[in-house]
């Protein structure tokens, strides 16, 4: 059997994904520390309570990583080859990814504090906007005309497309959202998150050959 000749711009994909995997894996492990240590210790208690907004957008952004890590994996499986074009738009999304920490560590601190709350609100609300749109360009990239795909992928996509941009929409949303209310703004992204979590990109794709869904 002739081995299948692949453009000279092609990148190992395994590669790509076990970047991907460990920049992922960085960025949801070092949410963690964007949960402050109390202060004082003869207050424990009432200071870990404090902090229950801290744990709060700690969770929502733990929550969102590992949704995007599970859709990016699917996007990944249908991916048959790699050009320069997906590589340097997925290290885009990577960026975005690994930089989310810290604005959930100052929106968490600000609604802790009960100052500058919109302005963190804002500020984490444009990272996940940027994120979603890093994602979606990816994925427009790779499934424009198929060209990036692989056999189980149909050329019809728009199902998972309007995900992407409906999942963009929302991030937008909790931007405007934010100018109101923080918490609002906090429970949009938590509601996106929790969406995408029951209905992933992956239940709108085909399986092995079988029809779109």
């Amino acid at each position: 059997m002739i081995a299948k000749r692949l453009p000279k711009d092609t990148i190992d994909r395994r590669r790509v994904e076990a970047l991907s995997d460990g920049v992922f894996a960085f960025a949801i492990t070092l949410l963690v520390l964007t949960i402050a240590q109390p202060s004082n210790y003869s207050k424990l208690a009432g200071q870990l309570l404090h902090r229950w907004p801290s744990f709060a957008t700690y969770v929502v952004t733990f929550g969102l990583i590992g949704v995007m890590w599970l859709n990016h994996h699917t996007v990944f499986s249908y991916v048959e080859r790699i050009d320069h074009g997906f590589y340097y738009r997925n290290l885009l999304l990577l960026m975005s990814v690994v930089i989310v920490p810290y604005p959930t560590e100052v929106f968490g601190e600000a609604l802790q504090k009960g100052a500058g709350e919109r302005a963190a609100a804002i500020f984490f609300g444009i990272a996940v906007t940027l994120n979603s749109l890093a994602f979606s360009w990816l994925w427009f990239y790779a499934t424009k005309e198929g060209r990036l795909l692989n056999d189980r992928f149909e050329k019809t996509r728009e199902s998972p497309t309007f995900l992407f941009v409906a999942g963009t929409a929302a991030c937008l949303a909790s931007i405007g959202v934010a100018f109101i209310s923080p918490y609002a703004s906090l429970g949009i992204v938590a509601a996106e998150t929790l969406y995408y979590a029951l209905d992933p990109i992956a239940a709108r794709l085909p399986r092995n050959g079988s029809e779109h869904r």
